[in-house]
């Protein structure tokens, strides 16, 4: 161990942003590092099992995290900081957690393995990014002129310690997920079986009839079918503590003649922008911007700027002038580059939780074209913040909606509309207009244009103050100082309000206030926004009087469904099963669905019907089936062929490349478990909202 000690006494690297760029927060949370760093540890953000994680450490780690967004010119907003927050705040549990768990495992890192790490063949990630000799090695002399001198490199010896610190504890982890990933097996014949719903497909033909094709007068629902619905499925019905808000935001808009001083000069500036040779330097000597470039996502440029911007991405082109929030904007496209991950600018529609059959309707009259997305939109959409936008969602990336309506937005083919999908806000219909696949590097040439914040605060201290005072009520006055008032449903757990973006300080305020409330002005970004809590609603079950409009759809969904499949087996049983003299008795055609898959469980002018496809899967070519009750309709199937996916054409390098990717996805989902496991298992108290 003679070369850890030489390097412990003499020398030290700095260290303090390796740290968090190869995900050591465990080190720092463990080693008494922040101490040194000068961090107190007199409050708790959160105890794991008793165990503290100082509030001080936490703050510290969301700084680093910030300013590495920075670095990337993201935006911190107060959305973008809460998500931070977030982030930071599990990753700090998580590797207590862990820590708890290698413990008790007896989870250890050798001095040999740790001396390999530095100096062996197979050397740690970090002394490859500090020594790297540019094509995928280390530089052994540097790292040896390092051992033999490490005051060359500079720093202290407290960074050195990290260093080994941060080294051991992810040679350590590895050894944890190791142990934790080795759990996972995959059988011969879950590869087979993949292999099989990836590449065969199934010829077929069928008789549908559509529970929507019964009218509603031909079944009837009574008050005890509601209520025996509702008792099978109270679960469905239970809700945490919601409050009822009713909010005005005020628009940090400057007036038109600052916005148009603002255009005049940077339209002057514009050309030589435009022709400079160093557009960093131009930026930097007219003392408009910092004048460094960085690549941006479509997702962190505002609308206005991402619209101009991706209309060209022609290198040395300029854009602008763009107003944006409080200053305008001349942006220079320096470099493009695939993004790490996409970016869509999409609309959408939102319906109530109950309006599942106006949003399918609504649906079939877009793809009829019987009314144009943006025109559907101002009519029906329930959400304030932009339907009179047309439902205009501006771009977003990943992290940025609810999971359901990510995964559908991200998925769906540009310019078809998607949907219903069914999120905590009601039921969407999805229309994405553009996917950006590439972010561009951009030089910023920026020019402030007068604040009106002052102004917009006096107007929402005004509007607080009168509805208080005066007992006009909320809604009231915000109309007579024509202010528009948007309503919301908050749930004690939210962390977001669909068109604004507030930070934790707005959501804490009205998990703490009760009825009558009106909020101080809380800062949305681009706007100031007021809340008003006009209800408080207690967690538990909804009742049934409140739900019951809700129940009405599905169970009518459930009797036309019995409907369709008894008129179903009655002509089976009639016919013998034969296909066409079934068809003929239901009034129908035998339609055929050509290569059906598996994997995509789709049956053209119907939708989704994985049960029925499954079906078809499962019957040998000839064979028939009986009624099968799908998602929308109640069929009878005839498989005819199958193609593809034949196991003698199954290859040795298939049969691996399958088997290795089920392994890693099992790998994953038994890693994610076991840390869900632990969450589950220890007592975390969150201290968040009393320290936030």
């Amino acid at each position: 161990m003679g070369v850890m000690n030489k390097m412990r006494e003499n020398t030290s690297v700095v260290l303090y942003v390796l740290v968090f760029a190869f995900g050591g927060l465990w080190v720092l949370q463990d080693s008494g590092a922040f101490d040194a760093m000068g961090f107190s540890t007199g409050r708790d953000i959160a105890r794991v099992d008793g165990e503290p994680i100082p509030y001080e450490q936490f703050q510290g780690a969301v700084g680093q995290r910030i300013d590495l967004y920075q670095q990337q010119g993201v935006e911190i907003t107060p959305a973008v900081r809460a998500r931070i927050e977030d982030e930071v705040f599990n990753a700090l549990v998580d590797n207590r957690l862990r820590e708890a768990e290698m413990d008790r495992l007896g989870v250890r890192v050798s001095e040999s393995e740790l001396r390999d790490a530095f100096t062996g063949p197979n050397p740690d990630p970090i002394i490859l990014q500090i020594f790297g000799d540019g094509s995928g090695g280390v530089d052994r002399a540097r790292l040896n002129a390092f051992i033999a001198d490490p005051e060359s490199f500079g720093g202290t010896q407290e960074y050195l310690i990290l260093l080994e610190q941060e080294i051991a504890q992810s040679r350590r982890q590895a050894k944890l997920d190791a142990l934790i990933e080795a759990t996972a097996r995959v059988s011969e014949g879950e590869v087979e079986t993949e292999y099989i719903r990836r590449n065969r497909r199934a010829t077929a033909d069928y008789v549908a009839l559509r529970y929507a094709d019964v009218p509603d007068d031909q079944v009837e629902v009574s008050d005890a079918d509601l209520r025996g619905y509702y008792n099978e499925n109270r679960d469905d019905f239970e809700r945490p503590r919601t409050f009822a808000v009713e909010y005005v935001t005020l628009e940090k808009v400057p007036t038109p003649d600052d916005s148009a001083h603002v255009r005049e000069e940077l339209n002057r500036l514009r050309a030589d922008f435009e022709t400079a040779e160093d557009p960093a330097a131009f930026v930097s000597a007219s003392a408009y911007g910092e004048g460094e470039a960085a690549f941006v996502p479509a997702a962190d440029m505002a609308p206005d700027l991402a619209e101009a911007i991706y209309s060209d991405l022609t290198v040395g082109r300029v854009v602008g002038p763009v107003i944006v929030g409080d200053e305008g904007l001349l942006a220079r496209i320096t470099d493009v580059r695939a993004a790490e991950s996409p970016s869509v600018r999409a609309r959408h529609i939102l319906f109530a939780t109950t309006g599942l059959d106006v949003a399918q309707r609504v649906k079939a009259r877009l793809q009829r074209g019987d009314i144009a997305f943006e025109a559907a939109a101002i009519q029906y959409s329930t959400d304030e913040s932009n339907k009179a936008r047309g439902g205009d969602l501006g771009w977003f990336g990943a992290g940025r909606m609810v999971q359901a309506f990510e995964e559908a937005a991200f998925s769906a083919p540009i310019g078809t509309v998607v949907g219903p999908i069914e999120t905590q806000f009601g039921h969407h219909l999805i229309l994405v207009e553009e996917r950006a696949t590439q972010e561009v590097e951009l030089v910023q040439l920026s020019l402030p244009v007068p604040s009106s914040v002052d102004r917009l605060l006096e107007e929402a201290e005004d509007l607080r103050y009168y509805a208080e005072s005066e007992g006009s009520g909320f809604a009231d006055e915000a109309g007579r100082r024509g202010f528009q008032v948007q309503t919301a449903n908050v749930t004690e757990e939210q962390q977001a309000i669909p068109g604004l973006q507030i930070g934790r300080d707005a959501l804490r305020w009205i998990r703490r206030s009760e009825t009558g409330d009106i909020s101080d002005p809380l800062d949305a970004t681009t706007s100031f926004v007021v809340f008003h809590v006009t209800d408080v609603t207690p967690e538990g079950f909804r009742p049934f009087d409140e739900v019951k409009e809700e129940i009405e759809p599905r169970v009518l969904l459930e009797k036309k469904k019995e409907v369709q499949l008894a008129r179903l087996r009655e002509a089976i049983q009639s016919s013998g099963g034969d296909l066409s003299a079934v068809a003929a008795a239901v009034g129908q055609s035998v339609q055929t669905l050509e290569n059906a898959a598996l994997n995509a469980p789709v049956i053209p002018g119907v939708g989704r019907e994985p049960r029925v496809v499954g079906t078809a899967f499962g019957l040998q070519p000839g064979a028939t089936s009986g009624a099968v009750a799908g998602n929308g309709a109640a069929f009878i199937i005839r498989t005819t062929a199958f193609t593809g996916g034949d196991l003698a054409e199954f290859t040795d390098e298939a049969r691996e490349q399958i088997r290795t990717q089920l392994l890693n996805r099992k790998r994953q989902q038994v890693l994610r478990q076991w840390l869900q496991n632990l969450r589950d298992s220890a007592d975390i108290e969150d201290f968040r909202d009393r320290l936030l």
